[in-house]
């Protein structure tokens, strides 16, 4: 890909001009990679399948999307801790 004025862009610029734009958008500080998880979480939260999540983000490991990118929301949360309750009378 060439930039503006007809430079190859490096590989690392849109990590590093990340924290640019964050900052311009009053955005609190995250890292770029950072996305990752949020993207794993929120396909989870709307009920797309795992292995969808899996192949979506290139992992060749469901265990990596399992545990280390997709984070369960305080909504799901809320709705086992109901489902648990209904099921206990």
């Amino acid at each position: 890909m060439i930039d503006a004025i007809g430079e190859l862009i490096k590989p690392n610029y849109v990590t590093d001009h990340f924290k640019v734009v964050l900052k311009e958008n009053g955005l609190k500080p995250v890292r770029f990679h950072d996305l990752r998880h949020s993207c794993a979480s929120l396909l989870l939260a709307n009920g797309v399948p795992m292995k969808m999540i899996q192949d979506w983000l290139g992992h060749s490991d469901m265990g990596t999307t399992a545990n280390i990118y997709s984070h369960i929301d305080s909504e799901s949360k809320k709705a086992s801790a109901m489902a648990i309750g209904s099921a206990l009378g």
